[in-house]
């Protein structure tokens, strides 16, 4: 028994060793999220594509749930969970941000946690059914490409 442990910690540590010294040379992992505009849905987005082409100028509506929102979320964004999206289009406040950014000619752009999350895509279609804004798009990769982005974009916490 004693053998097997010290074989065990044996191949930990040398695992170990390996992965430090992977890390220094290689360097830190990418945690990047890859996007190409050209290989996106009509109505998706690139960061890069909102930072670049867009400068920033857009309306940012958030899609995750409450908690996630208040820990951080992109400035200017408003919240409208998947979970209670139709409550919260229908609040005055909300449809008069969402048809002046049209107005003034910001697209509208719903980000959720992930690319995989769902919630960005309800929310984008709940709004473009409402007929308030004509430019709503979907930021690829989420939060999570917010997060992993190099750029400067405006977070409040």
């Amino acid at each position: 028994m004693a053998r097997w442990i010290s074989q065990t910690l044996a191949l930990i540590i040398l695992s170990a060793g390996i992965a430090v010294a992977m890390y220094f040379v290689v360097g830190p992992p990418d945690r990047s999220v890859p996007c190409i505009q050209a290989e996106l849905d009509e109505n998706h987005v690139c960061l890069s594509t909102v930072l670049d082409e867009w400068d920033g100028d857009v309306f940012w509506v958030d899609a995750r749930d409450e908690s996630e929102f208040a820990k951080g979320h992109l400035e200017g964004a408003i919240l409208i969970p998947e979970t209670d999206v139709d409550n919260q289009i229908a609040i005055p406040e909300h449809m008069e941000k969402i048809g002046m950014s049209g107005v003034n000619g910001q697209k509208l752009v719903v980000y959720c946690a992930t690319d995989a999350c769902g919630s960005s895509e309800l929310v984008a279609k709940k709004i473009s059914d409402t007929g308030f804004h004509s430019e709503v798009y979907v930021l690829q990769g989420g939060w999570k490409a917010v997060l992993a982005s190099e750029r400067e974009v405006k977070i409040v916490r």
